[in-house]
C-alpha cells in the first residue's frame, strides 16, 4: 500500500528509505525472492505505510530469525538514504545543530516514530523516541521496529561524527532480548544500552555537542535544508496528531480541557475527532495520556516546579490521582523520577 494524499495517512507514513534498508537486507540475507512487493512507489512517490514496513520488517525477521537484524539493516545507511532529512544531517555544522534538526523534522521520515529535542540540567541532548501507538499496546514488531529506528540513527550520528569517542547512550523501556543478546548489541553498535526506562532516549553528553563535523558542507547544507523544510510541510500539514499537540501544547492548564473543547479547536466534533483518530489505531483519550505522560517527564525531569503545579498543570484533581496514572504510564513513580533528575550520564 503506497502512502497517497490521504490525510487519514500521513500520521502513518514513513520515508521510502526505510523500504530501500529492507530491501538491501533482504538481498543480502538471500531473502528477496520471497520478500519483495509489487507494491512499489512510483517515481515521484517517497512514502510508504507503516503497516507495510512493518509487514516486511516481521517476515524478514521470520526469515533470518536473527535477532541482530536491525544492525545489519542499519549498517546500509548512507547521506541518500533518506533524501533531503540524511542529506541536511549529513552536512550541518556541529552536532548540537544535527540533532535539533533531525527532531524537529523527523515526520519525514518517520510519521509514526517522533524524535523530540531536549536538554538536561548538566546540559546533555536527549532525543526522546515517541510513537502515536497507544500505552500499554506495544507489540514485539513494534518493538523491532522502533529498535530499528534507533540504531539506524545512531548508526547515523557515528558514520556522521567519525569519531570512536563519541559516547552514546539509549534508554529503553523494556528489553525483549536477555543480557546476553544485550551486551552483544552493545558490542556491534558500540553504543551503551540501558533498560527499564520510562520513555525511549537516545543520549548524548555535552561535551559532544559543539565539535565540528568532519563532512559540513555549508552550500549544500542550504539547499538540502530547504527541500526538508518542505517537505516536512507537505507532511504535518495534515497530521492530525501534531495537530492535537499542538493545542495541547499552547493550553498552559489542562484541568478544564474536555473532548469536546479540543475537537472544536480543531474545527470538528468528537465524534469525527475519534472516527479520525480511529484510522491510526488510537482515540482522542489514547492521544491526551501520550502527551501527558511525555509533559509530565519533562517537567519533573527538566524544571524545579512542585508537584502539586505539575498536578494541576496536568488537569489532575490531587496528586495522589497524577502518581497513580504516572506509575500507570511508565512504571515509576513522580518522585522517584524527580529524584533521579540530577543523573548524569556516564559514558
Amino acid at each position: 500500500m503506497i502512502v497517497n494524499e490521504n490525510k487519514a495517512h500521513q500520521s502513518l507514513s514513513l520515508h521510502k528509505g526505510w523500504n530501500t534498508l529492507l530491501e538491501a537486507a533482504s538481498i543480502s540475507l538471500g531473502l528477496n525472492d520471497s520478500l519483495e512487493t509489487s507494491n512499489k512507489p512510483a517515481a515521484h512517490q517517497d512514502r510508504y505505510h507503516l503497516f507495510d514496513i512493518r509487514k516486511k520488517l516481521y517476515r524478514l525477521f521470520e526469515h533470518s530469525q536473527d535477532r541482530y537484524l536491525p544492525i545489519k539493516i542499519a549498517e546500509r545507511v548512507n547521506p541518500l538514504t533518506f533524501g533531503s532529512y540524511s542529506l541536511t544531517l549529513w552536512t550541518a555544522p556541529d552536532l548540537e545543530t544535527l540533532l535539533k534538526l533531525a527532531a524537529k523534522y523527523s515526520a519525514v521520515i518517520s510519521a509514526p516514530i517522533r524524535l523530540r529535542y531536549h536538554t538536561t540540567p548538566q546540559g546533555d541532548a536527549e532525543l526522546w523516541v515517541v510513537n502515536n501507538e497507544p500505552l500499554y499496546k506495544e507489540t514485539h514488531i513494534s518493538y523491532m521496529g522502533a529498535t530499528l529506528f534507533i540504531v539506524t540513527f545512531s548508526k547515523i550520528l557515528k558514520e556522521i561524527t567519525a569519531n570512536d569517542k563519541l559516547k552514546i547512550q539509549i534508554q529503553m523501556v523494556l528489553n525483549y532480548f536477555d543480557d546476553s543478546a544485550q551486551k552483544e548489541y552493545e558490542l556491534r553498535t558500540k553504543i551503551k544500552i540501558t533498560t527499564g526506562h520510562p520513555i525511549r532516549k537516545i543520549c548524548i553528553p555535552k561535551r559532544h555537542l559543539y565539535q565540528s563535523l568532519p563532512s559540513s558542507e555549508p552550500d549544500i547544507h542550504f539547499t538540502a535544508l530547504s527541500l526538508l523544510r518542505k517537505e516536512a510541510e507537505k507532511i504535518e500539514k495534515d497530521d492530525l496528531i501534531l495537530k492535537i499537540y499542538n493545542v495541547l501544547g499552547e493550553t498552559d492548564c489542562l484541568f478544564n480541557l474536555t473532548g469536546k473543547g479540543l475537537a472544536a479547536k480543531l474545527n470538528m466534533n468528537i465524534r469525527t475527532l475519534n472516527r479520525h483518530l480511529s484510522n491510526y489505531h488510537t482515540s482522542y483519550r489514547g492521544v491526551v495520556e501520550k502527551y501527558k505522560m511525555e509533559r509530565a517527564l519533562y517537567l519533573l525531569e527538566n524544571t524545579d516546579e512542585n508537584m502539586t503545579e505539575i498536578t494541576y498543570q496536568l488537569g489532575f484533581t490531587d496528586l495522589s490521582t497524577f502518581s497513580r496514572a504516572f506509575k500507570r504510564w511508565t512504571g515509576q513513580s513522580p518522585t522517584n523520577i524527580r529524584t533521579n533528575k540530577t543523573f548524569k550520564l556516564e559514558i
